[in-house]
């Protein structure tokens, strides 16, 4: 009898555990769905239904209901606190296209396109932001894997975007990026050059508007020159090269030149 009260008991423990669940579903979604319509609707804020703002990261519509934000964001400094907030929070690719758009389009305000400028460099890790302990999560569409080469396309073209304090972020940004990640870096032809004036002397200039970290080999048995180059500039240096010297950016041979006759 002992056995089959126990029984019993677990049996109506159990379900009542399963109900309880059950019960939560519902609401959980119901929840999501409130969390949704506040923050679509704009009327979620940190002093109504603020509980919004944080719950809709866990959302399956989140993040693009967040990607809409984008859209129609003003620039408030509560509102641009939130986006900030979102982005350590969550990444998806319908928001990282929301941010791009934001920041290529001059009719938004300068620090929205800022702002979107920073959350995108944020997509290409940890490594560019210098925040190891940033890892927000995944939506449900992840970051394509071109938006890293993406990102860095974006911040060179706005380089030279009309709006200066766009056009300096973006080339902090930029010069940020080529030095971390090199690899994302696409030099077009004759940007980096390496000529010999004479003798053991090669001159290197780097015609780019941001500054390049690049490695000249002189010889197999000999460890590589770690030289930066100034954007625009040119750069006299005198090796012990035997017969060519390499130059390479990135780690990829971008010119060589050929030691040359005597000096004069």
């Amino acid at each position: 009898m002992r056995l089959v009260r126990l029984l019993t008991a677990a049996g109506l423990s159990l379900c009542l555990t399963v109900l309880r669940i059950a019960a939560q579903e519902p609401a959980a979604s119901d929840a999501c769905a409130d969390a949704v319509r506040l923050v679509a609707s704009g009327e979620a804020t940190n002093e109504h239904a603020g509980w919004a703002l944080a719950h809709v990261v866990r959302c399956p519509d989140g993040p693009a209901t967040i990607a809409t934000r984008w859209r129609v964001a003003e620039d408030r400094p509560e509102v641009l606190a939130q986006l900030r907030a979102w982005n350590y929070q969550i990444h998806d690719q319908r928001i990282a296209e929301a941010a791009i758009a934001v920041a290529r389009d001059p009719s938004r305000p300068t620090n929205l396109r800022l702002l979107a400028l920073e959350t995108l460099v944020s997509y290409l890790g940890a490594r560019v932001t210098g925040q190891v302990e940033f890892s927000p999560r995944v939506g449900a569409q992840p970051p394509a894997a071109d938006i890293p080469d993406r990102v860095y396309t974006l911040s060179r073209e706005l380089a030279t975007d009309a709006n200066p304090l766009v056009a300096r972020a973006a080339q902090n940004k930029w010069q940020q990026i080529t030095d971390v990640v090199p690899r994302l870096a696409s030099l077009p032809a004759g940007t980096l050059t390496l000529v010999n004036v004479c003798g053991r002397k090669f001159r290197i200039t780097n015609s780019s508007r941001i500054d390049l970290s690049t490695e000249l080999t002189i010889a197999p048995e000999r460890p590589a020159l770690q030289l930066r180059i100034p954007a625009e500039a040119t750069r006299d240096i005198v090796v012990a090269a035997r017969d060519t010297a390499r130059l390479l950016f990135g780690g990829r041979e971008v010119a060589s030149a050929a030691t040359g006759g005597e000096c004069h």
